[in-house]
């Protein structure tokens, strides 16, 4: 009993885990909305076209696939070595990108970068996982989650005052942080008792990458997957082009765009949190129709307002569009069996799901012209979510209160 006591007690260890892998996410946020911020930016610096600046932006995001590769290093040299080694890896290359002589080598450094954002971010959330106890580690990683979420906030306030005083490199320096975090983590992060427990067994080694696709899970896989693919089509399309959009389109200068897109992404956040709430309350079917549908009609409305409706329409549309995570990590949770959990996460998020982050830049760019504007040509990624919906009510099973040693 006391043993049972020890392994449910929330520790100063774990505490002290928890506080340095928040502000570890927290910068992995904060890079990742700095994209967004600074695409023209760079087109004014590099004297390339928007377009352009938005092909570089697909190259880049094919580093977060790169990710699921690296992330599979955990099971074989350990969650803290890899996570040591990604912030290190992040916090150089930052500053390196700050110092870019052009759109190449940013390209470059940022398709780097982002695999080991992509990494450290994933390796945190297995170390909350195996390390906290059951009853909170649910509200652990949700904690986790947020931190990027405000990450990507306190990017979007010192835009206002980094951009116009000293440039988008400055954006980047700050990505140096992690280089004084890395001695922190050395010496008080331990290994995961969980890894340690099996590092030695058979467990300990990785199953064959297309190991799921021999399974009767491999249907589940093909259909969690492309909701996770036309979902991020939509988060992509919102993320990376309503900067460009409301500076381009509606006017709006460096400081009126960091002050709203900080509310937005404030209030936003909650989106994570409701969406779970509803779909326990009212079934994983219905309620995800429900927030798949108005995240496809809040993304129209974000690239159709003008004037007052901006900032409503922004908050809505990242309340809606950070909705779609949850979604997608429950089903990605509750359609497969225990045993290949992990394999499917990795397939159906990675592989399968972050393509559209690679695409959706690339299609927004070649319809500019055709469709006469960026809101335009991001509206039609819109169609995304919609069919995600269908997808969910006619083939997905209803798994509200599902056993989860019990899915098959």
């Amino acid at each position: 009993m006391e043993q049972e006591t020890q392994k449910e007690r929330l520790t100063p260890y774990l505490v002290g885990l928890m506080a340095l892998l928040f502000v570890a996410t927290f910068l992995e946020g904060y890079d990742f909305f700095i994209v967004s911020l600074i695409l023209d930016n760079l087109g004014k610096d590099f004297h390339i076209k928007r377009e352009v600046a938005l092909y570089g932006l697909s190259v880049i995001n094919i580093g977060a696939v790169f990710g699921f590769f690296a992330i599979r290093f955990g099971d074989r040299i350990g969650r803290k070595p890899v996570f040591i080694i990604s912030i290190v890896s992040f916090g150089i290359l930052s500053i390196a990108t700050s110092f870019s002589p052009n759109y190449y080598a940013y390209v470059a450094l940022q398709f780097l970068t982002k695999m080991f954002l992509v990494t450290e971010f994933h390796t945190a959330i297995i170390m909350i996982s195996e390390e906290f106890p059951p009853r909170i580690r649910a509200t652990a990683v949700g904690v986790l989650e947020m931190a990027g979420g405000f990450g990507g906030v306190a990017a979007a306030i010192f835009s206002k005052y980094a951009l116009p005083a000293w440039g988008w490199r400055a954006m980047y320096m700050v990505g140096g942080v992690p280089l004084i975090l890395a001695p922190i983590v050395f010496f008080y992060v331990r290994e995961t008792k969980n890894y340690l427990a099996i590092r030695n067994t058979p467990a300990a080694r990785p199953a064959p990458l297309w190991h799921i696709w021999t399974t009767p899970s491999r249907k589940n896989v093909a259909l969690v997957g492309a909701v996770w693919f036309l979902c991020y089509l939509c988060y992509a399309g919102m993320i990376y082009s309503w900067v460009l959009f409301a500076k381009t389109e509606r006017g709006w200068s460096e400081s009126q765009v960091g002050v709203q897109m900080g509310i937005a992404t404030v209030l936003g956040m909650t989106g994570y949190i409701v969406a779970g709430a509803v779909m326990d309350a009212f079934g994983r079917r219905i309620a995800s129709c429900i927030f798949l549908l108005c995240a496809s009609g809040s993304l129209v409305w974000a690239f159709t307002a003008s004037g007052s409706m901006m900032l409503p329409s922004l908050i809505a549309a990242i309340f809606f569009i950070f909705s779609l995570i949850p979604i997608c990590s429950t089903y990605n949770a509750e359609m497969f069996p225990t045993e290949l959990r992990a394999q499917a996460a990795a397939w159906c998020n990675f592989l399968l799901g972050r393509p559209a982050q690679v695409v959706a830049p690339t299609i927004v760019a070649l319809l500019i012209a055709p469709m006469g504007g960026i809101g335009a040509a991001v509206k039609l990624l819109a169609i995304g979510p919609v069919i995600a919906a269908f997808m969910i009510f006619f083939l997905f099973p209803e798994t509200k209160g599902i056993k989860m040693d019990r899915i098959h």
